[in-house]
């Protein structure tokens, strides 16, 4: 890659599995990086792909801006996880950095009520529900709606605190649940979407967005509490069309009017006959790395845009007139996870899968001795991979080829990827 970068200095703020990546690709367009959180490397690996790192907490402003000045960092760039967004944007402000987004942009981002409103005041579609402090609140939707319902956190990801209720007699137990996960101890209570899951993916210049990508996402639910994940995402999606007549306006409108500008960011929903139905959005890098597959078909590479406008608050290598969301190939995005709660003992495949030619990128999200997290939560995933194939049918053959050589064992030699 072209090294219009060279010597500029890009702090990143956690250095878990998916920022090697990043610390990768911005080394190659010539930054030194630089990474902090307070976590060991077992928990952040990617540290230890860096030029440099700190075991500094990004809760403590004060010590990261003292870092940042100490050794001249040009700018900071963080993703994968809501929780860091008020962070970045405190840390840049406070240390008079480039940031993309607003106070409100990142709010409405993290807080899945807050996504709800704006949406209805642009006109994208959303699933019916609402938010509740209470437990009599719940009760009422529930009287009106009937089974089953969603009930979720407003303000966490990763499908952390998200319980699907079946049944009346079920209702509290699923609302305090729900209600653990919040910090605002707020949740959103909604008609459980039994249809086709999509994603949406659009790129910043300023204010201007542009669907990138369009796909749909096959769900994971966990058996106990419902709760669910995403497995795989394919491109492009069969809606793609139909989305760009009837929604796409309405998105635009409804990322302008709130702040949000240059990024990327993707929204997560259902379709069925009658409408599409949005639930919550990113606004930063996110697991599902569709920026990957972009680059590999159109040639823009969303990610080290978000690097260059990092380093110096403006990017000049932004071609709009080339995304193009109808992907030439048949691509996807597959996680592969493991039974929860298993300590990882043995990993096998991980190098042969690397070297397939059809493999765009993949990224190991447990390491030996770490613990595979809660059932229906992305702590399950156990290793990612991005593929594609002239069609449809290349495809499923090369997914099915790399599922097969992947195996991972728990510290009892058990298996534990599900299949």
């Amino acid at each position: 890659m072209d090294r219009y970068l060279e010597g500029k200095k890009l702090l990143i703020l956690g250095g878990g599995a998916d920022m090697i990546a990043v610390t990768k690709l911005a080394q190659s367009m010539g930054c030194i990086v630089y990474i902090i959180d307070y976590y060991d490397t077992l928990r952040s690996p990617a540290k230890l792909t860096a030029d440099n790192y700190a075991d500094i907490s990004i809760e403590d402003y004060a010590a990261v801006v003292d870092y940042i000045k100490e050794n001249k960092i040009d700018g900071v760039i963080t993703g994968y996880t809501d929780s860091y967004l008020e962070h970045y944007l405190n840390i840049c402000e406070m240390a008079g950095l480039p940031h993309y987004g607003t106070e409100k942009a990142f709010s409405i981002a993290a807080d899945k009520m807050q996504f709800k409103k704006a949406c209805i005041a642009s006109g994208v579609g959303v699933i019916p529900g609402t938010n509740a402090y209470d437990f009599e609140t719940v009760e009422q939707f529930a009287q009106k709606n009937g089974f089953p319902l969603m009930l979720k956190p407003v303000d966490n990801s990763g499908s952390r605190g998200v319980i699907k209720c079946e049944e009346r007699s079920d209702l509290k137990r699923c609302y305090e649940y729900a209600l653990s996960f919040s910090r605002t101890k707020n949740i959103i209570v909604e008609k459980y979407m039994d249809c086709n899951s999509v994603v949406c993916s659009y790129q910043l210049d300023g204010f201007k967005a542009t669907l990138s990508a369009f796909c749909d996402r096959d769900i994971y639910q966990a058996d106990v509490d419902g709760s669910a994940i995403t497995i795989e995402a394919r491109y492009p999606s069969a809606y793609t069309s139909r989305f760009l007549s009837e929604q796409d306006h309405a998105m635009k409108e409804m990322f302008e009017t709130n702040g949000f500008h240059d990024g990327m960011i993707g929204v997560m929903g259902f379709v069925d006959e009658k409408a599409f139905y949005w639930c919550e959005m990113t606004y930063r890098p996110s697991g599902g790395h569709h920026y990957t597959l972009i680059k590999d078909q159109t040639g823009i590479d969303g990610l080290a845009l978000l690097i260059e406008f990092a380093v110096t608050g403006k990017v000049k290598s932004y071609d709009s007139s080339k995304e193009n969301p109808f992907f030439k190939d048949y691509c996807g995005m597959v996680h592969i996870i493991g039974a929860p709660d298993r300590t990882v003992g043995s990993i096998k495949g991980i190098d042969l899968i690397g070297d397939l030619p059809y493999v765009l990128e993949i990224c190991q999200e447990k390491q030996v001795g770490q613990k595979t997290g809660k059932d229906g939560t992305t702590a399950q995933t156990l290793l990612s991979v991005w593929i594609k194939g002239k069609d449809y049918k290349e495809y499923k053959e090369r997914v099915s080829y790399i599922k097969s050589l992947f195996e991972v064992f728990d510290d009892q030699n058990n298996p534990i990827v599900i299949r």
